[in-house]
């Protein structure tokens, strides 16, 4: 599956593969996972308890404020997570202000 991965503030979006399962998603952003839409079709994972734990500043959402900690961005794919697309990536890329690596 391919996602886009970011750490706190100021790093670039990391293009990767990924098997995608909840484990290898809780790994990356170190806990339970929540979720914000970012728009149709496109979500944000990251780490719920990023507040408590007193992670680093990632990005600024327009509405659920500072997103904290590491951050997965994915496909909704219904009941699964999904890759993302070109044009999903390229969303994230303006959203953020970043730029992508692999």
């Amino acid at each position: 599956m391919r996602v886009l991965v970011r750490e706190p503030i100021k790093q670039p979006l990391q293009l990767k593969e990924i098997e995608g399962s909840l484990e290898e998603i809780q790994e990356i952003i170190g806990g339970d996972i929540e979720i914000v839409p970012m728009t149709k079709g496109l979500l944000c994972v990251y780490n719920e308890d990023g507040k408590m734990k007193g992670l680093e500043k990632n990005f600024f959402h327009d509405y659920a404020g500072w997103i904290l900690g590491t951050v997965i961005f994915v496909s909704d794919g219904g009941e699964e997570f999904g890759s993302l697309t070109d044009g999903q990536i390229t969303f994230i890329k303006e959203y953020i202000g970043s730029q992508v690596i692999q």
